[in-house]
């Protein structure tokens, strides 16, 4: 820890505030954990992308290497074993890093690989939301929408868990960002 730059001490330089709460309470913790593994991994040569700031990408030759990085999560492949190797000891010189192998399912992303390349799929989400609201025994229609219902203010029943319903709110919110061709049927 460091003295923050508007609070410096110039007799006591070496002395840190102590702290009451835990940094996790804190809402600059991530952007201070994001800005630590950004510029260390600047020093190495990485650069991010304008369009995603948790995209890091490193150019060497023909080599490439990409990072994505959620929250505390690491998502790392290299076009080569040997730069792979080497960035990974890099990382794991600054960081505590655990190797958890190859990447299988991801904030509701199931990943396959194949000789072509990866296949990225949410049906696994998808079902498990169906499943989560017990709809899994529904038959499937050709059409999104009811054409033949009739709904009226009397006919209503409000929802009676709405802590339940913000969730399921929020799931399928997630599943129409990511997945934009769904997104009229979810609606």
């Amino acid at each position: 820890m460091h003295q923050l730059p508007s609070f410096r001490n110039s007799q006591h330089p070496d002395h840190v505030c102590f702290l009451k709460k835990s940094l996790y309470g804190l809402k600059q913790v991530p952007r201070a954990w994001y800005q630590r593994f950004a510029d260390y991994v600047a020093t190495i040569g990485f650069s991010h992308r304008i369009s995603d700031h948790s995209l890091f990408i490193y150019h060497h030759g023909n080599d490439t290497t990409y990072i994505f990085l959620y929250v505390d999560d690491i998502i790392f492949t290299a076009s080569s074993d040997a730069l792979c190797n080497s960035i990974m000891s890099k990382l794991s010189v600054e960081f505590s890093m655990k190797d958890l192998g190859s990447l299988s399912y991801f904030l509701g992303i199931s990943v396959t690989k194949h000789t072509c390349g990866l296949f990225l799929s949410q049906k696994k989400y998808a079902k498990e939301i169906v499943e989560r609201v017990g709809m899994s025994f529904c038959k499937s229609s050709p059409t999104p929408v009811d054409t033949k219902i009739k709904l009226s203010a009397s006919s209503w029943n409000p929802y009676h868990g709405p802590t339940e319903y913000r969730s399921l709110t929020d799931t399928l919110q997630y599943l129409t960002f990511t997945r934009p061709d769904i997104t009229y049927v979810v609606q």
